[in-house]
Formats: C-alpha cells, sequence, structure tokens
C-alpha cells in the first residue's frame, strides 16, 4: 500500500498523484489518498475528480480558527494512517531524489516498503501522458468546461501567462515575448489561442492586442485559490490547454508543465535571451 498526502498546489498535486498512481499499478498495491482542503488548493478531490478504484480520505487543514473540528479531525486521520506505515518518506527526501535523478532508488526504496505513507509535491517517477490518465474530471467540472473545450480547435494553441506571485516567471517571461510569438503564429499558421492568466491585467492586455476571434477565454472565472469555484476553474483551464494542439508557456511553472504532459503536446517556455 501507498499512502499518498499529496502537498501545495493543484498542478503539485497532481504530479505526485499521477507518479503514485503508476507506481502501485507497476507494484500492484492499493493507492490510498489523503487530499486535505487547505489554503492554495481548498477544494475536496470529489469536487474535483472521478478517481476510479482509488480509495480518498478528504481531510482539512485550513486551521484551527477556520475549522477547529474539522482540522483536528484532519490532524487525527494523518496520525492513525502515518502509523500504518512501515516508513514516511516527507516532501524534502522525495524532492532530493528528483534533483539529482534518482528516481531508479526512489523506486527501489518504495518496493522494500510495504506500506509506505508519502508526502510530497512533486513526482515519484518519471511521467508520460499515460501517467495522467486514470486523473479524470469529475462530472461537475466537465459540465463546467463543456463550452470552452468545444471552442479549441487543431489550430489553437493554448498559451499560459504565470503572475501574481510568481517573481520568476513575471522576470523570464514578459508579456511582450508572448504578444511577439502570437503575433508570429498568426501570420505564419492563422493560429487562434486558448489564453489563460492568473491577471486580470493581462487579460485586458490581451483582448486590446487581439482580434476577438483570435482568443478563446474562460470568461468569469475565479482565479483565487482559496475557493472550491477557484479551484475548478483552474482545473478547467489546465485540461484545455491539454487539448491544444501546443503550449507556450511560463518559465518555471508547473501550471504550463502539466498540461502538455497530459495532453502529450510540445511545450515551448516563452524566456528572454
Amino acid at each position: 500500500m501507498i499512502i499518498l498526502e499529496p502537498c501545495a498546489g493543484l498542478g503539485n498535486r497532481l504530479l505526485a498523484l499521477a507518479s503514485a498512481h503508476e507506481l502501485c499499478e507497476e507494484m500492484n498495491r492499493e493507492l490510498v489518498v489523503i487530499w486535505k482542503r487547505e489554503a492554495g488548493c481548498n477544494a475536496k478531490a470529489a469536487d474535483l475528480f472521478d478517481f476510479a478504484g482509488v480509495r480518498v480520505i478528504e481531510i482539512s487543514e485550513n486551521g484551527y480558527k477556520k475549522e477547529l473540528f474539522g482540522t483536528i479531525k484532519g490532524n487525527l486521520t494523518k496520525k492513525k494512517y502515518r502509523s500504518r506505515g512501515t516508513a514516511f518518506f516527507p516532501c524534502d527526501k522525495i524532492d532530493q531524489y528528483k534533483q539529482q535523478g534518482r528516481f531508479a532508488e526512489l523506486r527501489e526504496e518504495i518496493a522494500r516498503e510495504p506500506a509506505l505513507y508519502i508526502k510530497s509535491y512533486t513526482n515519484l517517477c518519471e511521467l508520460g501522458k499515460e501517467s495522467f490518465s486514470f486523473i479524470r474530471p469529475s462530472a461537475a467540472v466537465s459540465e463546467k468546461g463543456r463550452d470552452v473545450f468545444s471552442r479549441i480547435g487543431a489550430k489553437t494553441i493554448g498559451v499560459h501567462i504565470r503572475r501574481t506571485d510568481h517573481a520568476e516567471a513575471i522576470k523570464n517571461s514578459p508579456l511582450e515575448l508572448f504578444f511577439d510569438r502570437m503575433r508570429q503564429e498568426i501570420a505564419e499558421h492563422d493560429a487562434d489561442f486558448y489564453v489563460t492568466t492568473d491577471d486580470r491585467e493581462v487579460e485586458q492586455a490581451l483582448k486590446e492586442a487581439f482580434p476577438e476571434n483570435r482568443l478563446i477565454l474562460y470568461e468569469g472565472k475565479r482565479i483565487d485559490r482559496d475557493s472550491k469555484e477557484g479551484i475548478e476553474d483552474a482545473l478547467i483551464d489546465m485540461l484545455a490547454l491539454s487539448k491544444c494542439s501546443r503550449i507556450l508557456g511560463s518559465y518555471q511553472s508547473t501550471f504550463s508543465l502539466i498540461p502538455s504532459m497530459m495532453g502529450g503536446i510540445p511545450l515551448e517556455t516563452m524566456v528572454k535571451g
């Protein structure tokens, strides 16, 4: 059995989930997911996904002031499942293996433990398109995104412009790079674009810079990550990007990376020279 506590934001959790599921399939083990609602990813797994054959334990980590009894119960639940593990692998251990390119050693360590509790914000093994095949959106998310998904065609290029709190993306992936490349794609390939950003001002700048028929936008979405609706809309954005022909993405953003992996499509990161 692998007990996984995926951490951080939605993108990071998807990396951990996809890889843990792949290892469980390979090792013929049960996967148990401890899914916590917290700041930055405040939605239940059941609101977002239809996980067939995976046991999901929903807990809260919203703090004693916001959710006293839920937080107490969540802490007790984690303690109970930690006690069932023959070993515990924390986030920093998993990240160290990844940064050092030692996935084969990590796989061997996991295989030696019959019941392992893993806490991770990143992947436990190499991933490909098939790794994400078990991550299916919930019926509510599929219906909510149905209109925007239907507008994505063969010539649609995904564009993800990360801003707000991501200083490295702002510094290394300036807006003019995206705009110049989009104009080039229109001239050379008659492209249109599914564009997602976490900055309303960038969205407005896009509308002013390009004709309406060149932009596919998920209008009215919530950008905050501290609400169920905001996380649902983030997942819809990811799914929409994965349906494009390729992606123009932001520097060091998992939100750009994961849709390219989910869709098996090229990712070109916009980085200034």
